[in-house]
């Protein structure tokens, strides 16, 4: 056997299989922890039935100029929950928890001298709970596409950034009642 003992050439064999699978192991756990804090980053805020709620305003960002046409442009409806709804009409801040904002945006097309919106580019909710969204102003973010599809990959982190330095002294809320 040219001087390898055979149980050394099995301990040997053996050895190397186990770290085979070790090393597979690990590369599956390190995959699960990635998966893991990926949705940790995600919200977790389900879309809501907004439809019943009241509307807040309308707004139409039409120009180019616009600084934020073009994530936003086009057709905006805001609306909010009955927990939000004194706050945004009388200016009372900061919301109480439980408040709920949704902004849906639609694309705009020219239909005879008139913008009608066309395609609904995405849903998005600011849902209040200072306890649970504290490094984000109390407020959570998610937006979901036209698919149904969560947008919000950063706990909302990036949403928060316009917000808290265009709106921070309404909450960070950007959108008023409108009578």
């Amino acid at each position: 056997m040219g001087g390898v003992h055979p149980q050394t050439l099995n301990h040997n064999t053996l050895m190397k299989r186990h770290a085979k699978w070790f090393i597979a192991g690990g590369a599956m756990v390190a995959l699960a922890i990635v998966a893991w804090a990926a949705e940790q980053a995600r919200p977790n805020l389900k879309q809501p039935d907004y439809r019943r709620w009241t509307h807040v305003k309308t707004m139409v960002i039409f120009d180019p100029a616009h600084p934020l046409y073009n994530d936003f442009g086009g057709i905006h409806h805001v609306y909010a929950n009955a927990t939000a709804l004194p706050s945004t009409q009388e200016q009372k801040f900061p919301f109480p928890d439980g408040s709920q904002l949704v902004f849906v945006l639609y694309d705009i097309k020219n239909v005879d001298g008139a913008y009608v919106a066309a395609d609904k580019k995405l849903t998005a909710v600011m849902v209040k709970n200072s306890a649970r969204f504290k490094d984000t102003g109390g407020w959570g973010f998610q937006a979901w596409d036209a698919q149904g599809r969560a947008l919000v990959n950063d706990g909302g982190a990036s949403c928060f950034a316009c917000h808290r330095d265009k709106a921070s002294k309404t909450d960070y809320v950007f959108s008023r009642f409108e009578r």
